[in-house]
């Protein structure tokens, strides 16, 4: 209750207070806790850096070094002599002036090449203090600066609006010097300290002070902390490199200077995109609009949708709001979801048997229209139609100049002004394939390429295709990632695959649910199957060998089947476990390429397979535990390559219901935090009791969408 002149102050001190807290949250007080976090942990890891390496290290750049006498005088690593100036050299028996100079110059590059090179990397198993610190940093700064925003625009509305009441109720005097005031005054005080007290002004100001507290004292536990970062790393480590400068020269080492500073200045507009791009997603984005006409072959796991969807953004905030995506059926879904939570873009599907409905409400209304190769036969476009930039996902798919499928492509490559193809396949190796691709964008420099010139001449081959060909390698841009990447890959439903669904659906057949996206029988009715394969494919074509994972083995059988010239004797229940170690060591003295099934339950538990780095998930399993395990057969000691989890899904189906109920859990489970045997026992036991009313649960709810 304010009925004096101090309580009025009192008032009016604790809205100043309010203001300053929210003064006090600024992006530029996040990005300073950043940078001093970061540069702390470069500093470590160059400094546990140069402890690994051997004094005789100078020798490489050096010959004819004391080495012998650095060591016995205890400098037996780099980290030991880093702060050794010459005139300390000198003191040190045995080394003289003319070795103190030459030995403090090669440990000075030494240390400047580490310093270049050395990322620090976070591994959400392992997260130290500073680890720890970064990540809340960050996690803070997403979540108070939306808070702080619309602070800002109703603090100072209610402020202004209470401010007049507020110098009014100030001039209340005691009984003595209001007798000295007019009548009109004390009216006018009456007034004031009424509205102070009033119902209006009390419910406002403590919302606005509970949003303020709520900022102020906003915290996030370690648990939910690793688990967001595990999900959302990428993110991370857009927003470090945002806030430290960080730019990766391996992205642009191929491209002539001249290019990469025209691309590097070229004005891009991120309005409208719900997504933090990397500093190479940028860079592939603005290549591709500054060029017009491009061929993006980055290595599987970089992002190539996000770049085209950033260059698609890009062009509608300058008024070119006509876009088309041509992809393959079996990544439709995961476009059309891509397209609708990382923008504001309106999407629309060419597909089935609303497609033509849905490309006249496309001309009418402008946004994304998403379609396959097979579709663009049955699309009737003419000369009114609106076309302002086009995106071919998987682009090798329309190599073949004769084949009906890439005659359809082409004409629409005619008509829009922006065109972009992406394949992940290193097209560099084959010549002819990328020739003809080069050819519809940029046929001038597709006459140029020859087969001597690839072979004998590859940096002028380089300098060639480098206005219409951008390629960056996970190695050369994710130095600084965690060694494991988990990406959801979103699937229709094949025709037969979806009748089989809904009958197994209304008879209740859990089992035929899970599975029934396999059972199309050939890539062309089966999306599921068309992405495995392709995903088995880009990764043959980049050296690597994948581990798939299902739980049946009549899905098993189905893989087998399409992939058993690069593939082994599955691995399942029916296999003694000396077997199953043979094959895991055949499928490690493998070529590159090779695949190695394995039913989940049987080999997603203790088995060593490191030699796979990438790996596929074929459909959401019950237990969050059973998943963890068959992951860490290949992301675990040992493992020397990043691994790239492919999680397959089909839309509208179980497998989305099956991740809505199971995210009930994702608190009780953190996917990677199990490290003690209690805390595992418990989570079984859990699992257990659970998984039956889980069933149910999920059964129930997708009875009840069908219907």
């Amino acid at each position: 209750m304010i009925k004096h002149k101090r309580d009025v102050f009192r008032l009016e001190n604790e809205l100043k207070k309010m203001k300053q807290k929210i003064n006090q949250v600024t992006e530029e007080s996040f990005d300073e806790k950043i940078l001093d976090i970061w540069e702390s942990l470069k500093i470590e890891a160059v400094n546990e850096k140069l402890k690994s390496m051997p004094v005789d290290t100078i020798s490489t750049l050096e010959k004819g070094m004391p080495i012998n006498v650095l060591v016995n005088n205890g400098l037996r690593t780099i980290y030991d002599i880093k702060d050794y100036e010459p005139i300390d050299l000198i003191q040190i028996d045995g080394i003289g002036e003319k070795s103190a100079y030459p030995i403090y110059e090669s440990v000075t590059k030494i240390k400047q090449s580490v310093i270049e090179q050395t990322k620090p990397r976070i591994n959400p198993d392992q997260l130290s203090k500073k680890d720890t610190l970064l990540l809340e940093v960050i996690y803070k700064k997403w979540n108070l600066l939306k808070t702080v925003d619309s602070l800002k625009d109703d603090f100072p509305q209610f402020y202004e609006s209470i401010s007049p009441i507020l110098e009014t109720a100030k001039k209340k005097r005691n009984f003595i010097l209001s007798l000295f005031q007019s009548k009109s005054v004390k009216e006018e005080i009456k007034v004031a300290l009424e509205k102070l007290n009033g119902k209006y002004f009390r419910e406002n100001f403590l919302q606005l002070k509970n949003r303020v507290e709520k900022l102020v004292h906003f915290s996030v536990d370690e648990d939910t902390l690793k688990q967001h970062f595990i999900e959302e790393n990428a993110s991370y480590y857009a927003e470090i490199e945002k806030v430290t400068g960080y730019e990766h020269t391996e992205t642009e080492k191929h491209l002539p200077a001249d290019i990469v500073d025209k691309v590097n200045r070229f004005p891009f507009e991120t309005k409208g995109l719900d997504v933090i791009l990397r500093n190479y997603q940028t860079f592939g984005a603005k290549y591709a609009l500054y060029h017009k006409r491009t061929l993006l072959g980055d290595e599987m796991g970089l992002g190539k949708t996000i770049q085209a969807l950033a260059m698609i953004n890009h062009l509608h905030q300058n008024g070119k709001k006509f876009a088309m995506v041509i992809c393959p059926l079996s990544v439709l879904a995961n476009w059309k979801r891509e397209v609708k939570t990382r923008s504001k873009l309106k999407t629309f599907i060419f597909h089935g048997s609303g497609r033509d409905v849905e490309f006249a409400k496309w001309q009418k209304e402008a946004g994304v229209l998403i379609t396959t190769y097979e579709q663009t036969l049955r699309m009737d476009f003419i000369e009114e139609h609106n076309l302002d930039v086009l995106v071919v996902d998987e682009a090798h798919y329309v190599k073949n100049p004769d084949a009906k499928r890439s005659q359809s492509v082409y004409r629409f490559t005619i008509i829009a002004e922006y065109v972009l193809f992406m394949s992940g396949t290193p097209l560099e190796n084959r010549l002819e394939e990328m020739k003809q691709l080069i050819s519809v964008l940029q046929p001038k420099i597709a006459e140029q390429l020859t087969q001597e010139l690839h072979l004998l001449h590859p940096k002028e081959f380089k300098r060639l295709v480098a206005p219409v060909y951008l390629r960056r390698n996970r190695k050369d841009v994710l130095a600084e990632l965690p060694e494991l990447e988990i990406i959801p890959q979103w699937v229709e439903f094949g025709d037969e695959e979806r009748k089989i669904y809904e009958a197994a659906v209304m008879s209740g057949q859990l089992m035929l649910m899970r599975r029934a996206a396999w059972l199309g029988g050939a890539p062309e009715q089966s999306p599921k199957l068309e992405r495995l394969l392709d995903i088995c494919d880009e990764a043959r074509e980049n050296g690597q060998k994948v581990l798939v994972f299902s739980f049946f083995k009549d899905v098993i059988d189905v893989i087998w089947r399409h992939i058993a010239e690069r593939t082994f004797e599955p691995i399942t229940g029916d296999v003694p476990n000396a077997r199953r170690q043979e094959i895991i060591d055949e499928f490690a003295k493998a070529e590159p390429g090779s695949v190695l099934i394995s039913q989940i339950t049987a080999g997603g538990v203790g088995l060593n397979i490191q030699a796979a780095n990438v790996v596929i998930l074929c459909e959401p399993q019950w237990k969050p535990s059973t998943e963890e395990q068959a992951i860490s057969r290949a992301y675990r000691m040992g493992q020397s390559r990043e691994v790239v989890v492919y999680r397959l899904l089909t839309e509208d189906s179980i497998d989305a219901t099956m991740l809505e109920v199971l995210g009930e859990k994702a608190n009780l489970f953190d996917l990677y935090a199990r490290e003690s045997q209690v805390a595992s026992m418990a989570m079984s036991k859990l699992e257990e009791v659970d998984e039956e009313s889980l069933k149910k649960k999920v059964l129930e709810m997708e009875k009840e969408r069908l219907l």
